[in-house]
């Protein structure tokens, strides 16, 4: 009686769980941060970040309110505040190049057996790129918050 009881429950589970993967393959039941992940990856777009989420990205959300009243930026911020973009952007451009085929031909490896042995190298290799892109994004946050007065992050960090 219990077997036939736990048996009937894991039927009705997988019965359950069905449903729940064709969702999850169709993109349906996913939060928009999900949908816009998965449209991320279907268009190749990888992270370059060593943490890829948590950490704000202050150049965007500055573009975004260049002329926010709001926000209050005067032309002597605007004037550093491009200096740093275009460090930032140009760091991540000089090092992205190499990390999207590299992060390819690991998973194609991967997925084809590849030996661990010839994986490792490569992965230590892109683990040095993420850091160092990584290591751009965090100095683009502390040199932009050093332009910006306290008020200024408060408001761009809270949108």
């Amino acid at each position: 009686m219990i077997k036939r009881t736990l048996l009937l429950s894991l039927v009705a589970m997988s019965l359950l769980a069905v449903p729940s993967l064709q969702a999850q393959q169709s993109g349906q039941g996913q939060g928009k941060a999900q949908k816009q992940n998965k449209m991320g990856k279907k268009q190749g777009k990888v992270s370059p970040f060593l943490i890829s989420k948590g950490l704000p990205h202050m150049t965007m959300m500055i573009k975004q309110n260049w002329e926010n009243p709001k926000l209050g930026l005067s032309q002597d911020q605007k004037k550093k505040l491009l200096v740093v973009r275009k460090a930032t952007v140009g760091g991540i451009q000089a090092l992205k190049p190499q990390v999207v085929p590299l992060e390819k031909k690991i998973k194609q490896m991967s997925r084809s057996g590849a030996d661990i042995s010839k994986l490792n190298p490569l992965i230590d290799e892109l683990a040095v790129l993420k850091a160092k892109m990584t290591k751009v994004h965090v100095k683009c946050i502390f040199d932009s918050k050093n332009i910006l007065t306290k008020a200024q992050v408060q408001f761009l960090l809270q949108r």
